[in-house]
């Protein structure tokens, strides 16, 4: 038995001391997390896009909201972020001249080798091109009833979905998507 306390107390010694050793590289790089991107539109006039932003931090998944002039400052912090092993899944999700800077940002991530999960744009104003490191993305434009701005509101559970479970709704293909009512 005695035996059998000084090996357990060995393993413990090297256990410890292994936890205690600076990395200094070795270490390995963590999975990281996912990032919902949210770019507003002129003004910042995208309305119920701020709270949406909000209530899907409230579910879990972390997310910040910028203006779409932002863009590029932004696409460069995902781009360290994903490059130093602290973000893996990256969500973006704009109207009007946000909808545009998503797409643009994901060009952008692109060009630096990151891959982007979704692009989400609520009748982009500007431009809709979607890169080729984009997984999934829905272009969602106003239907019957509603407007540039009321288009937010009008779609808010589909984008949920397709944030939160990937969901695609009817109608929708998983990439490249257009999105009429």
């Amino acid at each position: 038995m005695s035996a059998f306390r000084g090996v357990a107390s060995g393993v413990a010694l090297v256990v410890c001391a292994l936890l205690a050793w600076p990395a200094h590289g070795y270490a390995l790089k963590s999975r990281g997390g996912s990032h919902l991107y949210v770019l507003l539109g002129l003004g910042n006039n995208s309305p119920g896009l701020s709270d949406f932003g909000s209530r899907i931090g409230r579910r879990g998944i972390p997310t910040s909201v910028h203006n779409h002039g932002e863009v590029h400052t932004v696409a460069q912090q995902a781009i360290e972020q994903y490059k130093s092993g602290r973000l893996r899944t990256i969500m973006i999700v704009g109207h009007s001249l946000g909808g545009s800077a998503a797409s643009w940002m994901a060009a952008e991530l692109g060009q630096a080798g990151v891959p982007v999960q979704l692009v989400v744009m609520l009748d982009p104003v500007g431009g809709s091109e979607i890169s080729a490191n984009v997984r999934r993305s829905v272009n969602i434009r106003p239907g019957k009833g509603e407007d540039h701005l009321s288009v937010i509101a009008a779609h808010n559970r589909e984008v949920t979905g397709y944030v939160l479970g990937g969901r695609t709704p009817r109608g929708a293909s998983t990439r490249k998507a257009d999105v009429t009512p």
